[in-house]
């Protein structure tokens, strides 16, 4: 498997120019479906079967117009991918509450790409997936057993660190978060028929 081959399967269901500019998913232990897709402000009477082969990104990320997301089981935890809404912390913070142990890829190209951790309603680990130096949350470390042997920092000034790709930075963070999770996103989940929602439109002030 090449270094960056996690990116190169999510980018593979859309080749176009702007394929893999962002992604966002969530990861949620011990929480059903449609709990999630509650807290996220998804419509759970408008889930229609789908997959992510065949329902691309669901969301413009625009809160003034419908989007969507996409959820499914993978073993105990619940695997939604959807747009940066549902990384931000406050929808962490409620997802993990009761225990739930809950982890966040949150990456834009152009912007901010982090792996955050939340359990109990508090952030644990906020993780810089393009410098790992740049941490924070109570246990700032608390990630590091799952890094082991991964290549993140695309520092090109720091003579200590090689320069790494930010598509291969990418892959290492879906690649530890698989690693929390017991199984990494692949093909299979990508292809299978899970359930896709509406999130409405906020109503204007």
């Amino acid at each position: 498997m090449s270094a960056d081959d996690l990116y190169q399967l999510l980018r593979s269901y859309d080749p176009s120019d702007v394929s893999m500019q962002q992604f966002y998913a969530v990861w949620v232990e011990d929480i059903p479906v449609e709990e999630a897709v509650v807290i996220l402000n998804g419509d759970p009477a408008s889930g229609a079967p789908d997959s992510f082969s065949g329902w691309g990104s669901g969301s413009d990320g625009s809160s003034s117009e419908a989007a969507g997301l996409l959820a499914g089981r993978m073993g105990d935890w619940t695997l939604i991918i959807s747009d940066y809404r549902s990384t931000e912390d406050e929808a962490l913070l409620t997802l993990s509450r009761c225990g739930r142990r809950t982890l966040a890829i949150s990456w834009d190209f152009h912007g901010e790409s982090m792996i955050k951790y939340a359990k109990d309603g508090e952030l644990i680990t906020v993780l810089d997936i393009l410098d790992t130096n740049e941490r924070s949350g109570r246990d700032p470390n608390a990630l590091d057993p799952y890094l082991s042997g991964l290549r993140f920092n695309i520092d090109e000034d720091d003579p200590d660190e090689p320069a790494i790709e930010p598509r291969e930075s990418f892959t290492s963070a879906l690649t530890a978060i698989g690693r929390m999770v017991g199984r990494q996103i692949d093909r299979e989940w990508l292809e299978a028929t899970h359930t896709a929602y509406i999130v409405p439109a906020e109503d204007p002030d």
